[in-house]
């Protein structure tokens, strides 16, 4: 089944959207402005090869260590090809619809579906922990050491103390069996059927015991993981930092609590329409001049960052089109997706059959 019409339109129209915001920071700004900045990145951009090289090294670690115990079975080869497919194939598809499934393909190639499934979940939902920690450590030095008003230094605080409270839940929600508890909350809603409930729940419960330590992975693994996630997002954070400081921007405990923040904002918000085009740009436009900084720079950092992602992009539409292991995830997604639609779709009402009653004739 082929997706909806009107979600292909919303696609669309963010693109066009996106297209016009990125032509006007960029013209706003000025193309000249922009090729100085570029100059000046120099041989910082070997900095930043290197910290993409290991932000997917760590990924890949991350990933393989959650797969214990059957880590042993999954090789580096393909752990760092499913991370390296994955974000590729993100890169090129609205809200990262694709990337995960393919993930997931590359690795029951060689481990148990379950397992696929529940280390890819874990490390997204790991990897989401982090950030939420980032953002709860952030924003309070945010609000306590840039000038603001009392009423958003408050705002920021209750956001730091929200991304906690979020990351804390999160923790709790995988130790009682994250996917069991989200099918139970489906059926009380009934959008599912009791005998649809007992025929999945096995499954999911077994995904959430993998999660959970259950199922054999130790925990020397699970801590390596956790680890792994842990570095690569700073990692991450910190090759922004280093083409922000490469283009002149002065460094603070403020400025940087203030771009993890705003930033982890805009990534979300980015993340829903290809490649973040426009919402990027426009965001980072917009944060670095409500905090009084150059927002040259922060529209530049985009275009820096963006230069990585066209080669991830690059090698995204390649295996979109052509690889079977990103057709097979397609069709595993588009089976997913009309399982859904029949879940919430209104059942028919069945038409009675008539009855005929054939009168028998009086015996002689």
């Amino acid at each position: 089944m082929s997706r909806p019409t009107w979600a292909k339109w919303v696609t669309r129209i963010s693109l066009v959207l996106g297209l016009v915001a990125a032509l006007f920071t960029l013209f706003d700004i000025g193309p000249e402005t922009f090729a100085r900045y570029f100059r000046l990145i120099g041989w910082w951009w070997l900095a930043v090869l290197a910290f993409e090289i290991a932000i997917t090294t760590l990924d890949a670690l991350a990933i393989r260590a959650f797969a214990s115990p059957e880590q042993d079975q999954l090789s580096w080869k393909n752990a760092l090809l499913a991370q390296l497919a994955g974000r590729s194939v993100n890169a090129v598809t609205p809200t990262g619809s694709l990337g995960e499934p393919v993930k997931i393909s590359v690795l029951a190639d060689e481990v148990s579906s379950s397992r696929a499934v529940s280390t890819i979940l874990l490390y997204n939902i790991v990897g989401f922990t982090v950030e939420l920690m980032q953002v709860a450590v952030a924003a309070p030095f945010m609000a306590l050491l840039l000038p603001m008003p009392s009423g958003l230094r408050w705002a920021f605080l209750g956001i730091g103390g929200a991304a906690a409270i979020l990351a804390i839940g999160l923790y709790v929600l995988v130790c009682r069996g994250m996917l069991a508890s989200v099918l139970r909350l489906v059926l009380r809603l009934r959008l599912i059927s009791q005998a649809r409930f007992a025929r999945w729940e096995p499954q999911l419960a077994s995904v959430d015991d993998k999660l959970r330590l259950v199922s054999g992975a130790r925990k020397r693994d699970r801590v390596i993981g956790i680890g792994a996630v842990v570095i690569s997002r700073l990692c991450s954070l910190l090759e922004s930092l280093v083409l922000l400081h490469a283009i002149g921007q002065a460094m603070s405990v403020g400025f940087i609590a203030a771009y993890t923040v705003g930033g982890f904002a805009i990534y979300m918000l980015s993340s829903l329409v290809p490649m973040g085009l426009g919402v990027a740009e426009g965001g980072y436009y917009s944060l670095f001049a409500a905090l009084g900084y150059n927002k040259a720079f922060g529209v530049m950092l985009v275009l820096a960052r963006r230069c990585v992602l066209f080669a991830y992009a690059a090698i995204g539409l390649v295996l979109v089109t052509t690889t079977e292991t990103v057709q097979r995830a397609k069709e595993q997604l588009r089976a997913r997706r009309d399982s859904m639609q029949q879940i919430v779709a209104p059942r028919p009402v069945p038409t009675p059959i008539p009855l005929t009653i054939t009168p028998v004739p009086d015996a002689d």
